[in-house]
């Protein structure tokens, strides 16, 4: 009950998706007949503020109609299938938790809003979002090849052009940043885990290959419902499936850039998204954390874990356990340290 009264007021703050739109090529006929007239208008130039009026309007037209066409599969074009656009969010009008320059770059960007069709159409749907789990996150692909994705940073979005150019390890870093500051924010106490801690300690960066972000927490998660609402507010989707998790939603302000046509709506895991892991002490002193396997199960010996140590990805600072290499081994063995893309993993 508590979960719909949140979604309720969030769905009061957010705006209608726009549906129903078709896309039609640009009309030529109506470009020709324009200059034409321009074309027949007497010496003396009668009414000429109305004309060049006229004239930019259809040029606009043009311009708006050829920028949605140019992003949009040339299958939609051929056919008279109904499309959407999700009213993506204003990052100039979102709260951010630092001054990092990603945050003032992204305010100043302005990205094409992306165009769904069939299937990809749901996701425009709020009654659709408030049950999806993955099957509201926003399509998107990426390589996961080194050199070329070997150093992602949430930076290289800002100068996307394709979704080909896209590192998946990318879109994770810029996950990962905005779900640890939200955290934070809520009064939570988040620190990097498994895979993502991996990359820390192997490279200071993301791991190239890597399909999803890991993220701890200390104890129950504080204020989940606040924090749902926060992460919405900049274009994030939460959800629980086993564990909480977020992904990109729809109306992120990247949506535009990041979002493949040719990507099926996710089932599970076929997006980039964050996982998020409790752990708690228990009344031993030992630490109890979601979903590891080590050599006493899922627990871990206080002096493994606290004082909190620190780690950085991509030059920033985050919060791990105290041992990071001892829960590195506990989690994947001895030879954590040699690179395991996911099909060589057993």
């Amino acid at each position: 009950m508590k979960d719909a009264q949140v979604d309720q007021k969030i769905d009061m703050e957010e705006p209608e998706c726009e549906l129903g739109h078709r896309v039609v090529a640009p009309n030529k006929k109506k470009i020709t007949s324009a200059h034409r007239r321009k074309d027949l208008c007497p010496s003396s130039m009668v009414l000429p503020t109305l004309i060049l009026v006229l004239i930019g309007l259809v040029v606009f037209d043009v311009i708006m109609e050829s920028n949605i066409i140019s992003r949009v599969p040339a299958a939609i074009l051929s056919s008279n299938h109904e499309i959407c656009s999700p009213k993506v969010l204003n990052a100039s009008a979102i709260e951010y938790h630092s001054g990092h320059r990603y945050y003032d770059e992204l305010k100043d960007m302005t990205v094409p809003v992306p165009v769904f069709r069939d299937q990809h159409t749901t996701l425009c749907g709020k009654k659709t979002r408030l049950a999806a789990k993955y099957n509201y996150c926003l399509p998107i692909s990426g390589r996961k090849d080194a050199p070329f994705c070997s150093a992602a940073d949430r930076m290289d979005l800002l100068n996307l052009r394709s979704p080909k150019s896209t590192c998946y390890a990318s879109v994770l870093h810029m996950l990962m940043v905005e779900i640890y500051e939200e955290l934070q924010a809520t009064g939570n106490i988040p620190f990097l885990t498994f895979g993502s801690l991996l990359g820390a300690v192997r490279n200071s960066s993301m791991i190239p290959f890597t399909e999803d972000v890991d993220i701890g927490f200390v104890g129950e998660l504080v204020a989940p419902d606040a924090l749902r609402l926060a992460l919405r507010r900049k274009g994030y989707h939460m959800f629980f499936m086993d564990i909480w998790r977020v992904c990109v939603a729809p109306t992120h302000p990247l949506a535009g850039y990041l979002y493949d046509p040719n990507v099926p709506l996710a089932e599970s895991f076929a997006v980039p998204y964050v996982d998020m892991y409790m752990m708690k002490q228990k009344d031993d002193g030992d630490w109890d954390l979601q979903e590891l396997e080590g050599s006493n199960g899922r627990l871990l010996p206080d002096k493994r874990v606290q004082p909190f140590s620190q780690v950085k990805i991509n030059n920033m600072s985050f919060d791990a356990v105290q041992d990071p290499r001892f829960f590195l081994q506990e989690a994947y063995g001895d030879d954590y340290m040699t690179p395991k893309p996911r099909k060589e993993q057993s």
